[in-house]
């Protein structure tokens, strides 16, 4: 397995661009959770990564980029939270290739304290779904 922060070192490493882009230029339109699309159109969000993957990406990111559970409360989908990381891992993965996988963690859509009343641990506690799903070796 080949070492990232090596390769790094070493030179450039081309990832892939915008999945929210490239979902809306597909139809998709921005009232509803893009992350979702991992369990109900799969196959839309797998033709992305695959062109990102032709196009020499060397770094897939999966789509998961809003798939926190305050970011999902808003479409009703807080109880999904890892079922749609999951199923954003294993999308990319399965389109990678030779490529490596970046997980896509977005902000949470809130201000922290004092700006706002989510406070750091809820932040974290809201993160933690995401963490679940990576393996540890890969932290």
């Amino acid at each position: 397995m080949r070492n990232i922060l090596e390769e790094l070192a070493a030179r450039v490493i081309v990832s892939d661009g915008a999945m929210g882009t490239m979902l809306y230029a597909h139809g998709v339109f921005i009232n509803r959770s893009y992350d979702e699309l991992n369990l109900s159109q799969p196959a839309v969000v797998k033709e992305i990564h695959l062109a990102y993957a032709h196009a020499g990406a060397e770094i897939i990111e999966t789509n998961t980029f809003g798939a926190n559970p305050l970011k999902l409360e808003k479409y009703g989908l807080r109880d999904q939270v890892e079922a749609i990381n999951r199923a954003g891992v294993a999308l990319a993965r399965e389109c990678a290739g030779d490529a490596w996988v970046a997980g896509a963690m977005g902000p949470l859509g809130v201000y922290l304290e004092p700006l706002g009343k989510l406070s750091l641990a809820e932040a974290r506690a809201a993160l933690a779904p995401w963490l679940e799903v990576v393996p540890r070796e890969n932290l």
